[in-house]
């Protein structure tokens, strides 16, 4: 079941694919999730005060073809994605952090 997702969802700029189905494959460890926000080369961003805030889900998208599109990582904030669940990411998004290239946008479901 898909809990609430009204807080801010992060997704690497490069992965960001508005509008596309994807399908929440498993969670990440939070203490790997923590250190995917908290650090660039070691320092910490200023942007994320409170990384375990953000539940780490592993998503892939869905394809229209028989190729598998690839796996990246999605980061929502005061809410979680069940594994199995399928949403897509808001068409509208924003620079969040150019020092981790991250993006905020919203999960539509």
């Amino acid at each position: 079941m898909t809990q609430n997702t009204n807080g801010q969802t992060l997704v690497f700029s490069y992965d960001y694919k508005p509008g596309s189905e994807f399908e929440t494959i498993a969670h990440l460890q939070p203490g790997t999730t923590i250190q995917l926000l908290r650090t660039v080369d070691g320092e910490t961003v200023s942007e994320i005060s409170q990384p375990d805030e953000y539940t780490g889900h592993v998503i892939r998208y869905e394809s229209s073809g028989e190729a598998l599109e690839p796996t990246t990582i999605l980061f929502v904030r005061e809410g979680r994605i069940s594994t199995g669940e399928s949403a897509s990411l808001d068409t509208d998004a924003s620079m969040f952090s150019s020092r981790l290239n991250l993006l905020a946008t919203t999960v539509e479901q």
